[in-house]
């Protein structure tokens, strides 16, 4: 198994993950994903860039 490093674009925390599952795996925690659709149905974008 092969694992590799994000960085969650909601709080910036790093997290490892598979790298098969490495394009479905974006933010660290249920938290995060809850933050993330929050902003989503606001009408914000989401950007990997702000946090």
């Amino acid at each position: 198994m092969e694992y590799i490093r994000k960085i969650c674009p909601v709080c910036g925390n790093e997290f490892v993950v598979l790298k098969s599952a490495e394009e479905k795996a974006v933010y660290c925690t249920l938290e995060c994903l809850s933050k993330a659709q929050g902003r989503i149905k606001n009408g914000e974008i989401l950007s990997p860039l702000a946090v």
